[in-house]
């Protein structure tokens, strides 16, 4: 890296970081988050090459986002996984190109979650008693038929004791139908090393012409309730539990809470070994049920809030900085949002996709660090002018102290974003977003 281009990234990276503590920096940080299909609509890729030739999409990547000014860049993600999906034999989750059919969508057309039942209602205790062992056997096997091998697993009673309890354990290792899983997930190694190999030369890349990759220190996790909500109990089966199983879902969502903490920490060397020498730690939690449509204030004080900031307390005692994703409308929870701030003063970062910006600042501002929210329509059907003028007005609105920064409303940069538009933020951010000493 050039002399040039070091001072010009530790100047993003201490921009970002100025924010994040409240304090006014040099002009208000731009740090996008990208949409897993922008970059390869810019550069004329179909979305199944982003996920069965990764290489080509990385350096897609460097060529369509060093056009853009910005103070964080993003990572690349469903980067050539497709190999990988298909050898795990995903059911939850479809994609362009995927070998199975039933998991296969159009070249171009975006991936989709799969929801479903994959536990029961009456299947809680069972849970609860060996969360692991359940995980393996019931939801990792149905939802991975690639993985089916771990319906086998022995339950926690098998690991207890010496003796016979003990053989039964390690029969499941010379399995016949676990050892074929295993040599299939070796042979997908030769398809992932050259993934993992090009990940490295897109850091040091964008590193050498100043740019700073944000947010993979803090990984992405989910709160407990919408893990339950998305992957194991379903919407419909979830929301049916606030008022047939409530305790055994509280108790779940605690359980998993936990264990996304353990995660984190089992990870550490992993993600601090890719970041960047001062970049923060910024940990992406996109929250999808606890929104004001989907549960009332009490619900979500009850079920939804308690296990999410167990959570975030705990990433944040570990240099983390928590920051979740509000999407969709979140104005009836600001009392709660609010509180939490006050307790975690320039700790944390709330990222808002439908709100009253100003409102969010004139009550919590000096408290946390706000991010957002540039509407997807906007950047995707309007013209550079309306987008300059929307920068401009969260800037007046929410820049005043430091404590903002500029992004889109939902996940950041949407897939069919002009090119203008995007440069458009950028544009009005040298414009208007200058703090004056």
């Amino acid at each position: 890296m050039s002399k040039k281009n070091n001072e010009l990234m530790q100047a993003r990276i201490q921009r970002v970081v100025d924010a994040i503590n409240l304090k006014e920096p040099d002009r208000v940080p731009v740090i996008p988050q990208m949409n897993p299909h922008f970059v390869s609509n810019q550069a004329g890729l179909t979305q199944k090459q982003v996920w069965y030739n990764g290489g080509k999409n990385l350096r897609a990547t460097i060529k369509v986002l060093r056009q853009y000014d910005w103070d964080l860049y993003p990572g690349v993600s469903q980067c050539g996984f497709g190999h990988f999906y298909d050898v795990l034999e995903i059911q939850n989750f479809k994609w362009p190109g995927a070998k199975d059919p039933n998991s296969r969508l159009p070249d171009n057309r975006p991936f989709q979650a799969v929801e479903g039942e994959w536990m029961k209602a009456d299947e809680y205790e069972e849970c609860l008693e060996d969360p692991t062992g359940f995980f393996l056997r019931k939801i990792v096997a149905k939802q991975n038929l690639g993985l089916a091998a771990f319906e086998k697993f022995p339950g926690v009673d098998k690991f207890a004791f010496m003796g016979s309890g003990m053989d039964l354990a390690a029969a499941f290792l010379i399995d016949k139908d676990f050892l074929k899983m295993v040599r299939k997930i070796n042979w997908y190694k030769l398809k992932l090393l050259p993934l993992l190999i090009t990940q490295k030369p897109y850091k040091r890349k964008m590193e050498s012409l100043g740019f700073p990759l944000g947010g993979m220190g803090g990984g992405v996790y989910m709160a407990s309730f919408d893990r339950i909500s998305d992957s194991v109990r379903g919407m419909r089966g979830t929301m049916l539990d606030m008022r047939r199983n409530p305790e055994e879902l509280k108790k779940l969502c605690n359980v998993l809470a936990k264990a996304t903490l353990r995660s984190m920490d089992s990870a550490k060397s992993l993600y601090e070994s890719d970041d960047s020498e001062g970049v923060p730690k910024i940990c992406f939690i996109p929250l999808h049920r606890g929104a004001n449509s989907f549960m009332n204030n009490k619900q979500f004080e009850e079920f939804y809030w308690p296990s999410l900031t167990y959570m975030m307390e705990g990433m944040i005692a570990r240099g983390i900085i928590p920051c979740p994703f509000f999407e969709g409308g979140y104005s009836e929870r600001l009392e709660f949002l609010a509180d939490f701030a006050k307790k975690h003063k320039g700790k944390m970062i709330y990222w808002f996709h439908d709100i009253d910006m100003k409102q969010v600042k004139d009550m919590m501002g000096d408290s946390i660090c706000i991010r957002g929210n540039i509407p997807a329509s906007l950047l995707i059907m309007g013209t550079p002018q309306q987008v300059e003028d929307y920068v401009k007005q969260n800037i007046e609105d929410c820049a005043e102290g430091g404590g903002y920064l500029i992004d889109g409303a939902i996940a950041g940069i949407p897939d069919e974003a002009k090119h203008e538009n995007v440069l458009a933020i950028e544009r009005a951010v040298k414009k208007y977003g200058i703090y004056r000493k």
